[in-house]
């Protein structure tokens, strides 16, 4: 388990530690609060060198004031989808990863 404090889990954790220990190929990505703790881990985890594969349906939160929770969810995918990074992003439907 990984006790994080602040929206970017790789801040004041061994996270990274913990996945330079395994090597994993890529890093799945999902969670609770699509805009704020999901999107700040897959940038970090593009930044500290992972593949990462945000998981399209694995996210979700509540609707803010301004976007339903569809929109945000809906946008976040599509942010990630084109991000300029020097490892993978993949914005892949659970569908798509077990099959």
């Amino acid at each position: 388990m990984l006790h994080k404090t602040l929206n970017d889990p790789f801040v004041r954790t061994d996270l990274q530690a913990r996945l330079q220990a395994i090597a994993p190929d890529r890093v799945l990505v999902t969670g609770w609060a699509t805009d704020l703790c999901v999107d700040a881990t897959v940038r970090s985890a593009v930044a500290n060198d992972h593949h990462v594969v945000a998981v399209a349906d694995g996210h979700t939160l509540s609707d803010r004031p301004h976007l339903d929770a569809t929109q945000v969810i809906r946008h976040h995918n599509w942010v990630w989808s084109e991000l300029i990074t020097r490892r993978s992003i993949k914005v892949t439907a659970t569908h798509d990863l077990i099959s």
